[in-house]
């Protein structure tokens, strides 16, 4: 018969005076733990809607501006072709195209470095920067704060 060392020993006042706070103390670190669990949920529903719901506002105007980019794009490229052929009219057209293309990758250039002035001074961004967690709503109250 193998019984397990202690088992049929009385125990001790220790362990009966214990037992009940370790008790309510497992149930008081189960209620915290449910408490974070449904705040963390609520805070990830909130986001979730308010997302979807600036989604929704945002996206007529997203479209809207995609079909601008896109008719911009066109048009920029009827510019140039037209400015290809009327170039090809003073010289071969291999060379027109040639010009054109240099023009454009210089005015491209210059933009590239107009940008780059623009560009704040400071450290480039560090990796551990990156993956910290930034939330809108870091400085409200939580719903179990007294």
């Amino acid at each position: 018969m193998a019984s397990t060392p202690g088992a049929d020993r009385p125990r001790s006042f220790f362990d009966r005076f214990t037992e009940p706070l370790a008790d309510r103390a497992r149930e008081k670190f189960e209620q915290v733990e449910d408490h974070v669990r449904e705040a963390v949920q609520t805070e990830i529903d909130a986001v979730t809607r308010s997302v979807r719901a600036r989604a929704v506002e945002v996206r007529p105007a997203a479209f809207g501006f995609a079909a601008a980019a896109l008719v911009s794009f066109f048009g920029i490229a009827l510019l140039i072709t037209a400015a290809v052929l009327g170039l090809s009219h003073a010289v071969d057209p291999w060379l027109a195209a040639l010009l054109v293309g240099i023009a454009l990758l210089l005015v491209g250039a210059g933009l590239a470095a107009w940008a780059r002035r623009r560009l704040p001074p400071g450290p480039a961004v560090s990796v551990v920067r990156i993956h910290e967690p930034v939330h809108p709503a870091e400085e409200q109250v939580h719903p179990w704060a007294d």
